[in-house]
């Protein structure tokens, strides 16, 4: 059996991507309507900042009437591409969770009954209920999120760049900071944490799944007491290594917000530079300040995966623990 401290998480996601194969088609279709999706969001504030200047006469490529009909049409059509993406991210979660499942009980009946009977029930039902359902996460928020993101930052970085190269590479620096280091040093610090919250799911599961099987010695030998104070103490014990996580899902949202009203800000004095250098005219500092606020959709996406990936590695390490168990 493999060793799972030699289990990198590159690892386990390269095994995780390698089942959507069948489904690559349904994939493709949800990147493309999830980048459809928010570039309609995208461009919305941008829209409205064209009709302003267009009806201050300003010389803008969207004049006000335009604008007015396309707001409302790029509106709904946010609503509607969103609701799609998902449709098809989930669709392809659930196939994904079955397949998985009928993989699991396929290795349980091969190494039934000598391999399973030194193990814990409680920690069976955790693996194969909340542990595989935790992979559900990794194909419906993952894996589109990120080619989304990855072409979202392409386009929304020419954009700006369009109108000047300076905004356009710092706003690509706050993309990189809030999409990729982000995730990255937030995953590393709450790695530990997630593994250990699994294994007490687990083991808490075990414990009353033990104490349940066998209520009746414990009230033949009146030890009731003694179990309840066991099962008080797993729920702490839980509860403490969910609180830890929750703090470190907290922080991470307040530094990811913190990094993109810097990265906002940045570009506007950029912008305001080259406007005193009469490099910019004052409808490309709107422009670029504008899209930078109100591009970072896709990118907080992939910064709210770092806290949660922990939790989908921890979880996809138990499960590939048991499919790589020899009979």
């Amino acid at each position: 059996m493999e060793n799972k401290r030699t289990r990198g998480n590159l690892n386990v996601m390269y095994r995780l991507v390698g089942l959507v194969r069948p489904l690559a088609p349904v994939m493709v279709c949800a990147v493309l309507l999830g980048v459809a999706g928010f570039l309609c969001a995208i461009f919305i504030p941008v829209l409205g900042v064209y009709a302003l200047l267009d009806s201050l006469h300003f010389s803008v490529p969207v004049v006000l009437k335009t604008a007015c009909i396309l707001l409302p049409i790029l509106a709904v059509a946010r609503g509607v591409l969103h609701y799609a993406e998902q449709g098809c991210n989930h669709f392809i979660a659930f196939k994904l969770l079955a397949f998985i499942r009928d993989k699991v009980f396929g290795v349980l009946r091969q190494l039934a009954p000598a391999k399973l009977e030194g193990r814990d029930r409680g920690d069976l039902i955790s693996l194969i209920t909340a542990d595989i359902e935790q992979l559900e996460v990794f194909y419906a928020h993952t894996i589109s999120p990120i080619c989304i993101a990855c072409i979202c930052v392409i386009g929304m970085t020419g954009f700006v760049g369009s109108w000047h190269i300076l905004p356009a590479l710092v706003l690509l620096a706050g993309y990189l900071l809030v999409g990729v280091a982000l995730p990255v040093w937030s995953a590393k610090r709450g790695d530990r944490a997630a593994r250990e919250y699994r294994q007490a799911l687990a083991d808490t599961n075990s414990y009353v799944l033990e104490s349940l099987r066998g209520l009746k010695d414990t009230l033949q030998y009146q030890d009731t007491a003694a179990r309840a104070e066991g099962i008080t103490a797993h729920s702490e014990m839980l509860g403490e290594k969910q609180k830890a996580m929750k703090y470190r899902e907290g922080l991470t949202v307040a530094i990811t917000n913190t990094l993109i009203l810097f990265t906002v800000i940045a570009v506007l004095g950029v912008s305001l530079q080259l406007y005193r250098n009469g490099q910019m005219g004052v409808e490309g500092v709107l422009i670029c300040t504008l899209s930078a606020l109100s591009s970072f959709g896709p990118v907080v996406a992939l910064a709210n995966l770092g806290a949660s990936l922990t939790q989908v590695f921890a979880s996809a390490d138990r499960v590939l623990d048991l499919l790589d168990e020899e009979p």
